[in-house]
């Protein structure tokens, strides 16, 4: 086992008839850099209010981190501050749920100001609601009961301290929304601009690692474009030139990928990058067409493209990775292009059909 990585358990609570797959998880933790050293997967009717697993289960994966001398528990799952909290002391390591592990990541790989902000406006949205119970605690460490003398609505020093970080929270916050909306201004003076020359933009959207970075790089020729085999390897908008024969110039933008059970609050913060979707003249929507999971993905990214309100803009499918593939599937979603980015088969006729969709 590789010395000074993350040693993860990674743990999956799901209904009784429902099937598991820790594969995404896995590599989500291989993407921060961290190792997997166990999956433990449960079958419940409806998750515990306080441990979410079952307490046996709960003391099962205690003996195992103990013994394995486990850094962080992992939850497939979004977990209450509450369960956290009772889940880090039967435990006695670290406990994350999914959203604190993609946040992980985009702190690792975030490059620019403008991802380090969205990174940090979306921890404190998400460290907010983990403030509850903290009071309490600290009011009994400090004896809060007895300093305000057994009299009901009295706030103790906990309640205090918590009100003061919850203030400091909600400051930090304004701040960090002020600086992306001035961001955000600068992005919509710049689609201005290209108004005003008349030059058209596609926003390529996808499951993280559909292979938007290769499509980009195969598109517009753009050189400086980081491309890895990994979950979330970039998280800042690329743009790059396209040049179309008998139409002229447009511009491809790349934006962030998307994942399954990203909380409301993740697709806020980033606004400021996802509104090159929003403003898009066409979506190119990048499939990995290999992917088992190709349909259930599909699904994601356009429950996604919703709720951003992009759900009646032009698109097109781009299956990509056909080179993955034995035979070309015989059923494919309609409105669709089949092409490798990395060959580059079937680019004409997907060049085509953006020329067709832009006029």
């Amino acid at each position: 086992m590789d010395k000074g990585k993350l040693k993860a358990i990674l743990v999956d609570v799901i209904p009784p008839k429902a099937n598991s797959s820790l594969e995404e998880l896995s590599s989500l933790v291989d993407t921060l850099g961290g190792i997997v050293v166990k999956k433990v997967i449960q079958k419940r009717g409806r998750p515990s209010a306080k441990t979410f697993l079952g307490t046996g289960k709960a003391i099962e994966v205690a003996g195992t981190a103990r013994e394995l001398q486990i850094d962080v528990v992992i939850f497939n799952n979004i977990l209450k501050p509450s369960q956290v909290l009772h889940l880090s002391a039967i435990f006695g390591a670290k406990v994350w749920d999914r959203v604190d592990l993609i946040l992980k990541i985009f702190e690792k790989h975030a490059v620019t100001r403008e991802a380090k902000l969205q990174i940090e406006l979306a921890k404190l949205h998400h460290e907010f609601p983990k403030l509850y119970g903290k009071g309490t605690s600290f009011s009994q460490q400090r004896g809060g009961g007895a300093s305000s003398g057994g009299m009901t609505g009295v706030r103790g020093p906990g309640e205090k301290f918590l009100e003061q970080k919850k203030r400091h929270l909600r400051g930090q916050i304004n701040i960090l929304e002020a600086q992306l909306e001035k961001i955000k201004i600068q992005h919509q003076n710049q689609r201005d601009v290209r108004r005003r020359k008349n030059l058209k933009t596609i926003a390529l959207v996808g499951y993280t690692n559909s292979g938007k970075s290769t499509l980009l790089k195969a598109l517009t020729n753009k050189k400086d474009i980081y491309i890895a085999n990994k979950l979330f390897a970039t998280l800042d908008t690329k743009i790059g030139d396209m040049y179309i024969q008998n139409f002229g110039k447009v511009l491809v933008a790349d934006t962030i990928g998307f994942i399954k059970d990203l909380p409301p609050f993740l697709i806020q913060s980033f606004l400021a990058t996802l509104d090159e979707v929003r403003e898009a003249d066409l979506i190119l929507h990048v499939i990995d067409i290999s992917d088992p999971e190709a349909i259930t993905k599909i699904k994601v990214v356009e429950e996604i493209l919703k709720d951003l309100g992009c759900e009646n803009k032009p698109y097109i499918n781009v299956l990509n990775k056909t080179d993955n593939l034995p035979k070309i599937p015989k059923r494919i979603p309609k409105n669709s292009a089949l092409v490798s980015a990395v060959t580059r088969k079937g680019f004409e006729k997907l060049v085509k059909r953006i020329s067709e969709k832009l006029r």
